[in-house]
């Protein structure tokens, strides 16, 4: 093996940038000491994530092109051939002895200026329906990975299935009790919040009063403000909170889980085994979202909600009927669990190391 860094490309939102945490966490493990530099931008959360689990953070100047404007996408590839040099120079500065792209908008001119270095790849793709930047990288990276089966049928090479990396912390959460009768219910939107989610569960919160819930909502930071005025009057048992940094504690203390569907939220759920209704994102890119909640669905370990389906009293009632029935969700939490892949990380990660001593 080298003696340069393992360069991690995350950036974004936390379901590119725990990923990427959990990978560099596991080649710590594995290597104590060799040097990991993750590479993201300005305008994502790696900027406060990354440095917070304890890794430096090089910036690229470059930005998203998916689900914007004409001018912007135009920018954005524009910007491309800068960024580009940017990381060929940083990769070299670095003496990087192999690249993992866990997908954003990041990875493709990281995972570029590595193939062209002649310098080992690996791309992750949590998602069931990759999204653009992993698709072109797929067709040069010298490793690809996948979370769920169903991707493979998107990519031009398929990758291996390995699950989608998951802090250890997760897997350590207790199985829900079936004989317990607390009626905790945790509220996210993923690491930045859901306007759609927010509205919801404050107008959701008056019909749920009569149950004595205690309830968990966590806003997002730019949407707590807002989310938190919509509410007429915080029922009590109920904490309304910007950011939860520690999702795996939270998860702990809940006996149903209401969120969003991105890879990462899944795999967090199923690592920690525990029951969920999921809301997938209607725009999210291409689909994805809905794909994650369909196959959660179909293991039985949630129940999906669409978008154009959410109605405050429909949504009051299915809450209540699942949290009168504690059997259901502990079995829903089982089903979760078994969805789970613990070794996901160290098998990405010996993959990369494979993949650095056949240079």
């Amino acid at each position: 093996m080298g003696t340069g860094a393992y360069v991690i490309a995350a950036g974004g939102t936390g379901g590119h940038i725990y990923p990427g945490i959990a990978l560099a966490e596991e080649i710590q493990r594995q290597q104590p000491g060799v040097p990991i530099v993750f590479v993201g931008t300005a305008r994502g959360l790696e900027g406060k994530l990354v440095p917070q689990a304890g890794f430096p953070l090089e910036i690229l100047s470059v930005t998203g092109f998916m689900g914007k404007s004409f001018p912007e996408r135009m920018g954005a590839l524009a910007r491309l051939p800068g960024a580009f040099a940017e990381a060929r120079a940083l990769l070299l500065r670095l003496e990087a002895r192999a690249v993992a792209g866990v997908g954003g908008y990041v990875s493709l001119p990281v995972i570029a200026a590595a193939r062209w270095l002649g310098i080992p790849t690996l791309i992750h793709e949590p998602n069931a329906r990759p999204g653009l930047a992993n698709r072109l990288c797929n067709r040069f990276a010298t490793r690809t990975t996948v979370g769920l089966e169903a991707a493979n049928r998107i990519l031009t090479q398929p990758g291996l299935v390995t699950g989608t990396p998951v802090r250890r912390a997760f897997f350590g959460v207790p199985k829900l009790d079936p004989e317990a009768s607390t009626r905790r219910v945790l509220v996210f939107g993923g690491s930045q919040g859901s306007r759609v989610l927010n509205r919801l569960i404050s107008k959701v919160a008056p019909l749920l009063q009569p149950l004595q819930l205690e309830v968990i909502h966590q806003t997002g930071q730019q949407e707590f403000v807002a989310a938190r005025k919509r509410y007429y009057k915080v029922p009590p048992g109920w904490r309304i909170e910007p950011f939860l940094p520690r999702m795996w504690e939270e998860l702990a203390w809940a006996d149903l889980v209401v969120s969003r569907a991105g890879a990462m939220t899944v795999a967090e759920l199923a690592a920690a085994g525990r029951p969920a209704i999921l809301v997938p994102l209607a725009s999210s890119t291409e689909g994805h979202q809905l794909a994650n909640a369909l196959a959660m669905s179909e293991a039985g370990a949630a129940l999906t909600v669409r978008e154009e389906e959410l109605e405050a009293n429909r949504f009051a009632a299915a809450l209540e009927e699942l949290l009168q029935n504690r059997k259901r969700l502990a079995k829903m939490g089982q089903n979760a669990r078994s969805l789970a892949k613990p070794e996901a990380a160290k098998q990405i990660v010996d993959m990369l190391f494979e993949a650095e001593n056949q240079k």
